[in-house]
C-alpha cells in the first residue's frame, strides 16, 4: 500500500514537471540576461522653421545599465545641447537634441537655389559612449530626415519615402542601414530661409555624399509657403467696384448712424443729468442747514432777558471845591 503512494507521487511529479516545461516551451520563456541586455538607437534630422538643423538621437536601453550622467556626459552633447533622460520600469532611456543655430552642420547643406543635400554616418554605441555592456545588442536601428516644403527627389539604399505630411517630404531607413545614409532633394524659399554649409563643426565630421541614390517617385506636389511680399500695388488702396459695403438705409448703416449716436448722446446727457441732480441736492441741503444754524441763534438771542447794567455811585471826594469852599 505504501509503495502504491509513493509510486503515485512519482507520476504526479512527472507529469507536474513535463506541464511546465511544455508551458515555458509555449510561451517562449528564455534567460532573463537574454531579453534584458538589448538596446534601439534612433536618430531624427530636421530643417526648421527658421532655416536651422535639428539633430535629435534616442537610445533605449532594455538593461537599464544606462544613467543620468552618462547620458549628459556623452561625446554627442554639445554645449548648447539638451539632454532628457527617463528611467521607466523596464527601460532607460537617453535623448540628446542638437539644434546648430549657425549656418553651418555637419549634416545638411542648402544652396542659394533651395537644393538639399544630406548624409550621415548613423551612429554606434560605441560613439556614443554611454557605459552600456561590451555585449549589449542592438535590436533596432532607424534614422530619419525632414524639414517644412522639403522635398526628397532620391536617397541611398534601403531607404523609405514617406508623404504622409502634405507641407513636407520625409525619408527613413529601418534596421536595413549601411554606414552611410544621404539624400537629396529641394526646399521651398521663404523669407527666413537661408543657405547652410555642410562641414566638420567642432568633433562631429562632415561625411562625404552619396553618389549612389535611388530616385523617388511622388504622389503629389508640395505648394510653396504662402510669404508676404510688399509691393507698390499692394501699399496703394484701390477701392473696388465689386467690394460690398453697407447699403443706404441698411441695418449696418441704420446702426452705425443712428442707434449708436443716440444712445451715446443719451447716456451722456443722463450722466450729465445725475451730476446735476446731484449737485443741487448738495446746495439745497447746505443752505437749509446755514437757515437752520441762523434761525437757532437768533431764537437764543431773543429769548435771553437783557442783562440790566449796575449803577455805579462815584463815591464823594472830600477834596472837592464844594467842601473846599462852602459859600460856592
Amino acid at each position: 500500500m505504501r509503495a502504491s503512494i509513493s509510486r503515485r507521487n512519482r507520476i504526479l511529479l512527472s507529469i507536474t514537471a513535463c506541464a511546465l516545461m511544455i508551458s515555458a516551451s509555449l510561451f517562449g520563456a528564455s534567460p532573463a540576461h537574454a531579453v534584458r541586455n538589448q538596446a534601439e538607437i534612433r536618430e531624427f534630422f530636421m530643417i526648421l522653421s527658421d532655416g536651422n538643423v535639428s539633430h535629435s538621437i534616442t537610445v533605449i536601453d532594455y538593461s537599464k545599465t544606462l544613467t543620468q550622467d552618462a547620458c549628459d556626459a556623452s561625446p554627442m552633447v554639445q554645449q548648447w545641447s539638451q539632454t532628457r533622460f527617463t528611467d521607466d520600469s523596464y527601460l532607460n532611456q537617453c535623448e540628446i537634441t542638437t539644434d546648430f543655430k549657425r549656418a553651418t552642420n555637419p549634416y545638411v547643406g542648402v544652396d542659394q537655389d533651395g537644393k538639399v543635400t544630406f548624409a550621415a554616418a548613423p551612429l554606434e554605441l560605441k560613439d556614443l559612449a554611454l557605459g552600456l555592456p561590451e555585449d549589449i545588442s542592438v535590436i533596432a536601428r532607424r534614422v530619419d530626415f525632414t524639414g517644412g516644403y522639403l522635398t526628397i527627389t532620391k536617397a541611398t539604399k534601403g531607404s523609405e519615402l514617406v508623404e504622409s505630411n502634405p507641407t513636407s517630404d520625409s525619408v527613413r531607413w529601418i534596421n536595413d542601414i549601411g554606414s552611410v545614409v544621404g539624400a537629396e532633394g529641394h526646399i521651398q524659399g521663404s523669407s527666413y530661409s537661408h543657405p547652410i554649409e555642410r562641414k566638420d563643426f567642432n568633433e562631429l565630421t562632415a561625411v562625404p555624399v552619396p553618389t549612389e541614390m535611388t530616385d523617388f517617385p511622388h504622389s503629389r506636389t508640395i505648394a510653396a509657403p504662402t510669404q508676404y511680399t510688399p509691393s507698390p500695388a499692394a501699399s496703394s488702396y484701390t477701392p473696388s467696384s465689386t467690394a460690398s459695403s453697407p447699403s443706404p438705409f441698411s441695418l449696418e448703416w441704420l446702426i452705425n448712424r443712428v442707434i449708436n449716436p443716440v444712445i451715446g448722446v443719451g447716456l451722456g446727457g443722463f450722466f450729465a443729468w445725475c451730476m446735476w441732480c446731484l449737485l443741487k441736492k448738495g446746495l439745497e441741503r447746505n443752505k437749509t442747514q446755514a437757515g437752520t444754524l441762523a434761525s437757532s441763534d437768533y431764537q437764543a438771542q431773543s429769548s435771553t432777558p437783557p442783562t440790566p447794567t449796575p449803577t455805579v455811585q462815584e463815591p464823594h471826594n472830600p477834596f472837592d471845591s464844594e467842601w473846599r469852599n462852602p459859600s460856592a
